[in-house]
């Protein structure tokens, strides 16, 4: 049973893979909240839509990642796992660089949290 406060901030620039994901994502009942990639110099909470978060005007966007990004909200583990379990059994590649929204991570630009899940991920020798 799908949580009515579940989102993904989804950013993705294979297409295949993204409308693979995103049937994923509707089929669960998870609110879909696409990055565009001019928008990546926003605040994560800007672009979850979250109240007190506005649209930062002249932010600019940075490089778009070259790899999906997935950062979650509102879910329970047993929800996290039952997204994972079925993005893998829809045949869209591990995502390699995911997010949980945090109280810190929030305020931070999608470009600074790419950043740091760059960071994480060379850090755990790039799996």
């Amino acid at each position: 049973m799908p949580a009515s406060n579940e989102a993904v901030l989804w950013y993705c620039p294979d297409s295949a893979m993204s409308a693979a994901a995103k049937k994923v994502f509707l089929t669960m009942g998870i609110k879909i909240k696409a990055v565009d990639p001019a928008r990546t110099g926003q605040t994560v909470g800007c672009l979850f839509g979250i109240r007190g978060f506005d649209e930062t005007p002249g932010a600019a966007p940075a490089p778009a990642p070259a790899q999906p990004v997935l950062v979650l909200s509102g879910f329970t583990n047993a929800r996290l796992d039952a997204l994972l379990t079925a993005l893998r059994k829809a045949g869209v590649p591990k995502i390699g660089w995911k997010a949980v929204l945090t109280p810190t991570n929030v305020s931070w630009t999608f470009r600074d949290l790419c950043a740091e899940l760059e960071r994480e991920h060379e850090a755990m020798g790039g799996r």
